[in-house]
């Protein structure tokens, strides 16, 4: 388990996020991730654990919506100016507007994220998470360098690796369009840990945890 001394580059570490970002240098990167683990819409929907989809997710200790706040408060913290936080975000949070809680971070585009497999839902079924793209002021898109990304992509995923696993693929053309080689990835909850493997592949360095232990 990590503390406050013990962060080390490129390795999966277990711990929690927002004792791993208070160790972090203030402005030490340009692109962090964040899927945060929550209950909000099972709790709003009152969908609870049903089925065996659910269980492993449900598994998964919770964070509450001050938590999640306080992460992206430190986020903002060790963002470089005109950096990016890629947050990943269900309909009810979107919906809500939970991403605008953080002043100091700015809504500059949204991906949608199709993992080609029905959810659940009351009207229509949930089929994938979005990802907001938040930035660090100055605004500005003279760092972002890929800009044949789709705002709508298809990519399945498996999830017998993860529960809240998300895809590779996008991430890697997101840290690709918005790092240089030697730059470092965030990512204070990582779960599976697709970050750390992708950043790995482009030559990006990575720091990052998960409270529960070590992805494949």
């Amino acid at each position: 388990m990590l503390d406050r001394t013990t962060v080390v580059r490129n390795i999966a570490q277990q711990g929690d996020a927002l004792a791993l970002l208070c160790a972090l240098p203030h402005a030490c990167t340009p692109l962090a991730f964040l899927d945060p683990q929550h209950r909000a819409v099972l709790d709003k929907l009152k969908f609870g654990n049903e089925g065996t989809r659910q269980r492993g997710r449900a598994a998964l200790p919770a964070m509450t919506e001050k938590y999640i706040d306080a992460v992206c408060v430190e986020l903002v913290r060790v963002l470089t100016p005109s950096g990016y936080l890629m947050r990943w975000i269900d309909t009810y949070c979107l919906c809500e507007g939970h991403h605008l809680r953080i002043a100091d971070l700015k809504p500059v585009d949204l991906i949608a994220w199709d993992n080609l497999r029905p959810g659940m839902g009351k009207r229509t079924r949930r089929r994938g998470d979005y990802l907001i793209v938040l930035q660090k002021p100055p605004i500005h898109a003279r760092t972002w360098r890929d800009h044949g990304i789709p705002n709508r992509w298809p990519e399945k995923v498996d999830r017998t690796v993860h529960p809240h696993i998300k895809p590779i693929g996008l991430i890697k053309r997101l840290i690709a369009a918005t790092t240089q080689p030697g730059d470092v990835v965030v990512d204070p909850a990582a779960g599976s840990f697709v970050a750390m493997h992708a950043a790995h592949q482009l030559e990006r360095n990575f720091i990052g945890c998960d409270i529960v232990g070590v992805g494949r």
